[in-house]
């Protein structure tokens, strides 16, 4: 099943009336492996309120605070744990079997159960704020693979999710519009608010998130240089090219997704995201490449990181459309690609 069939597919259930942290953890790192039973709903987690994670003193915010960075990992761990175990629900039901159809009731089943509470919906602080997007944009991907495989269309079940992630997601519009800090507004952390975006107005049929979705992709991928960097990443000091990484897989999947909804981003502004995408084989093949713009050695360089499949599971989505032998070639060992917060198994949705 691919994430095309899913849109058409939703596209049947929405004509029906009634319709309404920018760091990557370890969340991000575990899906792909089926879940063996019907994905339960934890606690709904209502409220979110963290500081950085990273030093006072660090003005390009490269250099993380242990204490506090382990504080944002335990504050979020309720929302992404529940985000992998709804992308390992939809990759079995995607997988097929006897139980498919059970697989995906169970999954919408512990979304409800979430957006009967109105989850995420009292953010206490901006760091909340800007990292809740990633989140709701997981959500949204677990429902949108999800409701077509299911036993019967349910419209109550529909209308309360549908009410709830719309809901979520104008509220990170709004933020993002006129409260968010400047950097934030432009960077990365935008780019998983359009992916979110894109995912929730796919899931729903709403226009006008699908138009913000759109806007804030191209805001981002339009600030490329001509060799693909994007600045603000590349002001990030030795994590300049982590920071690429973690911008490129929201701008990847969110055009694919809005490519299916009629919206091609990925010719906008001569072609910034595939520069952009072109950039991460390139930059990790020359590592001066990034030396250059960002002032310092790597992470991935300095041996301070390495390289893990989750950073570059957008790719799946990019190559299902375009060839590009350099970065098939360079993804090919780090396959299989899963990234909870990009929909689970790639392979599946691509």
């Amino acid at each position: 099943m691919t994430m095309k069939y899913a849109l058409a597919a939703l596209a049947t259930l929405v004509a029906f009336p009634g319709r309404a942290q920018d760091a990557p953890d370890a969340g991000e790192t575990q899906a792909g492996d089926d879940a063996a039973t019907c994905v339960q709903a934890p606690e709904p987690v209502v409220s979110l309120s963290y500081g950085s994670r990273y030093t006072a003193g660090s003005e390009d915010r490269s250099d993380f605070d242990e204490s506090s960075n382990a504080e944002v990992n335990a504050a979020l761990k309720p929302v992404d744990d529940f985000i992998v175990d709804l992308a390992n629900g939809t990759n079995l039901a995607q997988r097929g079997g006897d139980d498919a159809a059970g697989a995906a009731d169970c999954v919408l089943d512990a979304i409800l159960v979430w957006a009967e509470a109105d989850a995420l919906s009292d953010l206490g602080t901006m760091n909340a704020q800007i990292s809740s997007p990633s989140r709701l944009g997981g959500i949204a991907l677990a429902y949108l693979q999800a409701a077509p495989l299911a036993s019967a269309d349910d419209p109550g079940r529909r209308t309360v999710i549908d009410g709830w992630l719309i809901a979520r997601m104008q509220a990170s519009m709004v933020y993002f519009d006129t409260e968010a800090p400047p950097g934030s507004s432009r960077n990365n952390l935008r780019a998983w608010a359009g992916l979110a975006g894109a995912a929730v107005g796919s899931a729903t049929g709403d226009a006008a998130v699908l138009d913000w979705a759109a806007g804030s992709l191209e805001l981002v991928a339009c600030q490329a240089d001509a060799d693909g960097a994007l600045p603000l990443e590349m002001g990030r000091g030795a994590l300049a090219l982590h920071y690429q990484l973690h911008a490129a897989a929201p701008l990847v999947v969110g055009a694919a997704l809005l490519a299916d909804e009629e919206r091609d981003l990925f010719e906008v502004c001569d072609g910034a995201i595939h520069r952009i995408v072109a950039f991460v084989p390139k930059a990790f093949n020359d590592p001066s490449l990034v030396e250059a713009k960002a002032g310092e050695r790597q992470s991935y360089v300095t041996g301070e990181e390495e390289l893990k499949g989750f950073q570059l599971a957008w790719a799946d989505a990019y190559l299902a459309r375009f060839a590009n032998t350099a970065l098939s070639t360079f993804v090919e060992g780090y396959r299989p690609l899963a990234n909870s917060k990009l929909g689970g198994a790639q392979e599946l949705l691509w």
